[in-house]
Formats: structure tokens, C-alpha cells, sequence
């Protein structure tokens, strides 16, 4: 059976909330152990965990774009840097938040790869700032 596909931004937001209640093991020993989840409860950790979330996806699609204006199947994090010009301590920052919601990834080029796919060249500008929230990876 496949794995069900979301948004980057999503898989984001869903990994950060996991992250902050001390990872996917802690939580399902929560949730084995009859202990739940109120609205609101789940709507503070939300808010508390989208910044890094968006930041991640941010990252994750940006990479995704500089792979497919390269024409590379895969990027470094020095490439990355220096195609968005990005401080260095910054482009290591990201990667560090990225490697905490994705541990099974060293970076991002496997899910990249999968944005490559359905990112169009002649994408408007003001519509690169929806990708995060509208395309697709498989986790």
C-alpha cells in the first residue's frame, strides 16, 4: 500500500509538533497510555511549532528550486548558500531544524527531488510563495 501523501508544510507541522512532545516514540507512548489530545492543547503546540515548520518547508522547497534552475540532481548545503546567497551560518541553522524534523535525511535532496517534479519552470514569482503549502512529498 502507498504512503500517503500531504503538503511539505504539513509533514512540517506534523513532524514539529512531534519533535516538541519529545519525539513520534514519546507521543504514541502518550497516546497507548489513554492520554489525549484537547483542541486546544493541540492548537498551542501548533502555534508554538509553525515558525520552524514554515522555516523547514521554506528550506525544502527553495532547495527544490535551485535543483531544477541547476539542472542537478542533487545540492549541497554550500550550493545551496551560494545560489540563494545566504549567510552561512544561517544556511547551516536551517539545515540543523530540518535534520531535527527529518532525522532520516542528511538534507534535503530526496524530497526535492520529488518537488522537481512538480515544480514548473514558468512559475509566476508570487506563486513560488505557495509552494510550501501546495505541493505534495511522499514520507
Amino acid at each position: 500500500m502507498p504512503k500517503a501523501t500531504d503538503t511539505v508544510l504539513g509533514h512540517c507541522i506534523l513532524r514539529a509538533m512531534a519533535h516538541a512532545e519529545g519525539g513520534i516514540e514519546a507521543v504514541n507512548a502518550k497516546v497507548a497510555a489513554g492520554e489525549r489530545y484537547g483542541k486546544w492543547s493541540a492548537l498551542r503546540l501548533s502555534a508554538k511549532v509553525t515558525p520552524k515548520a514554515s522555516r523547514v518547508a521554506t528550506f525544502i522547497v527553495c532547495w527544490a528550486i535551485a535543483m531544477k534552475v541547476e539542472g542537478v540532481d542533487e545540492f549541497s548545503i554550500t550550493e545551496y548558500q551560494r545560489y540563494w546567497n545566504e549567510e552561512e551560518r544561517q544556511a547551516y541553522r536551517v539545515q540543523a531544524e530540518f535534520r531535527e524534523l527529518w532525522p532520516e535525511f542528511k538534507n534535503p535532496n530526496e524530497l526535492a527531488g520529488q518537488i522537481v517534479k512538480q515544480v514548473d519552470a514558468r512559475m509566476a514569482k508570487k506563486d513560488a510563495v505557495k509552494l510550501p503549502m501546495t505541493l505534495q512529498v511522499i514520507a
